[in-house]
């Protein structure tokens, strides 16, 4: 008996250092084996208690297998739903915030610098290079784009007009005999004209070209505005080609357009028609040509009024509508937008895309606002019940002044601004960001941002 029980304590043993071996070893080497061992009656509440063992090493060792799996998909699933729902939430609100911002209309602003102005009541301003220039009969001074005095230059004019193109501006004497060209550094080049001074226009290169008063007859003469010198002239026939209403240089330099106006007296009236002439300057040689390249004949109206949107795009602006012209060598017409009979344009502006008019009717007496694209497509109309002194265009919005009272437009039609300022607008230009914008009065120059 004694033996007996040496073998069975003996062989408990070594069951007891294998079971504790699979444990230690994370159940590799008898996994799937142990399962086959039956207890014996002496033993059977250790073999239980090692199955159990077992059972939870095996459980242990398979749950990772299962959360890495089904449970651990679900779960980013369910945190990539989550993170989606929060993100079109905050999409929607954005969109909805940013709807709200730009369909909503200002009524206030806040003054962000304010700079007292010195100058005689007629002095005039006008946008140049970002900043402002501020003339008079006795001088002109430049205001920088942070609004500080950067130069200034003394003259004496009798009738000071001014033009500005890009980084070039020009300051003349209507019916004098000189004109002063100026940059953003300063004074840059002075003509001296033999003539009398009508009308004159300067290109960005500071290429002038002048029309004089010469006896009943006038002179077109093209020069070299920094070095003061003359480039090309010829006479005009005002009985043959008619009285040169106006004119305007390309900005590169190369073409001209002049608007001659005539009228003939038929049996019972007097009938207008107007040549709307596109001249070529190029050198040849030493000297540069005025050479005409292609004209127009509009019987019955007028246009006094002739601008280059840029070098490539033209209008020639008349009392019933509006002619506009494109080329880089030869303009051709592009588009006509006509009037209906009842209608006259009373005024226009443009800037470098577009060009706008208001227009009058025998029934209605608010003005109507029409502007239109280079190539001659509509972009926004507008009804100035209110009525305006001036009209401003400013990339894809109008600012319509009348007196103190200011609006703001968006082409697509929308109010962005109505209100007043404390003085009788002068000038009203763009600031440097959104909703900033500088106004002009006889007191001040303010920065001002809608809010």
């Amino acid at each position: 008996m004694s033996n007996a029980r040496e073998y069975f304590r003996k062989k408990k043993k070594v069951r007891k250092n294998r079971l504790f071996k699979t444990i230690r070893a994370g159940g590799k080497k008898y996994a799937g084996k142990r399962n086959r061992t039956t207890p014996t009656k002496a033993g059977h509440g250790q073999a239980a208690y090692i199955k159990a063992d077992r059972i939870k090493a095996e459980r242990v060792k398979a749950s990772p297998i299962k959360t890495d799996g089904k449970r651990s998909v679900r779960r980013r699933r369910g945190r990539r739903l989550g993170t989606a729902a929060v993100l079109c939430v905050l999409t929607i609100a954005i969109a909805a915030a940013a709807a709200g911002l730009a369909g909503h209309t200002y009524e206030a602003y806040e003054v962000q610098s304010n700079q007292v102005l010195n100058g005689s009541k007629e002095m005039e301003y006008l946008e140049f290079n970002g900043g402002i220039l501020q003339y008079d009969s006795q001088g002109v001074t430049y205001i920088n784009k942070e609004y500080q005095r950067e130069w200034n230059y003394s003259f004496q004019m009798q009738e000071p007009f001014s033009d500005t193109c890009g980084s070039m501006a020009a300051i003349g004497d209507i019916r004098g005999n000189r004109i002063l060209l100026f940059d953003p550094s300063g004074k840059r080049g002075e003509i001296h004209t033999q003539l009398p001074i009508r009308r004159y226009r300067v290109s960005d290169r500071g290429l002038a070209a002048v029309i004089l008063a010469k006896g009943e007859d006038s002179r077109l003469e093209i020069y070299d505005g920094l070095a003061g010198d003359l480039l090309s002239g010829h006479d005009i026939p005002e009985d043959s080609m008619g009285y040169p209403a106006d004119l305007d240089i390309s900005p590169d330099g190369t073409k001209l357009i002049v608007s001659y106006m005539r009228l003939t007296m038929g049996p019972e009236e007097a009938v207008s028609a107007s040549h709307i002439a596109f001249y070529r300057l190029q050198k040849v040689g030493s000297e540069t040509v005025s050479q005409l390249v292609s004209s127009k004949i509009i019987q019955e109206d007028i246009f006094p009024q002739v601008v280059f949107l840029d070098s490539s795009h033209a209008a020639a602006l008349g009392s019933g509508g509006m002619f506009l012209f494109e080329g880089n060598e030869i303009p051709e017409l592009l588009e006509q937008i006509d009037l209906p009979e009842e209608e006259r344009a009373e005024a226009y502006f443009s800037n470098d895309h577009y060009v706008g008019m208001t227009v009058a009717g025998q029934k209605e007496k608010a003005p109507l606002l029409k502007i239109y694209s280079a190539n001659g497509e509509l972009q926004f109309t507008k009804k100035l019940e209110e009525g305006y002194d001036r009209i401003k265009l400013y990339k894809e919005q109008v600012l319509v002044c009348r007196s103190a009272s200011l609006r703001i437009y968006e082409f697509d039609g929308r109010l962005r601004y109505s209100g007043n300022m404390p003085l009788p607008i002068l000038e009203i230009l763009p600031g440097s960001k959104k909703y900033e914008y500088v106004v002009i009065d006889s007191a001040s120059i303010r920065q001002i941002r809608l809010h």
